[in-house]
């Protein structure tokens, strides 16, 4: 998602806000192998690129058919699974604006081949 305004610019990706059969299927994905999609987001470069994972919406308890003990608990109570990487408006404009978007897109794909996996398994 490439968004350019007036007040913001930035480029996201992910799902946001799934229907309940996909958000079910990518917690059933974090359940099997939640360790690769900590590791996808908690690698140095894409902590400075997008910060963490973009917290739209959290459940306060587990979701159904889980346990509050579950060691990937937090990262299943999100509604969506998503990251934003602001734009300042020189990128908008600079002459490497292209190259910007390829680099952030090539840091995010990591996390884009996780939930497309969710999702088709």
């Amino acid at each position: 998602y490439v968004q350019i305004g007036m007040n913001e610019s930035l480029l996201a990706g992910g799902i946001w806000r799934p229907e309940p059969k996909s958000l079910r299927s990518i917690r059933d994905a974090i359940d099997y192998d939640g360790a690769e999609l900590i590791k996808i987001i908690n690698k140095a470069s894409f902590k400075k690129t997008f910060g963490s994972l973009y917290v739209d919406e959290k459940l306060k308890g587990a979701p159904k058919g889980f346990t509050k003990e579950h060691p990937y608990i937090d990262l299943m109570r999100h509604k969506s699974f998503a990251v934003v990487h602001p734009l300042t408006k020189d990128q908008v404009l600079s002459n490497d604006f292209k190259e910007i978007v390829i680099d952030v897109y090539k840091e995010m794909l990591p996390f884009r081949r996780y939930l497309n996996q969710a999702l088709t398994v």
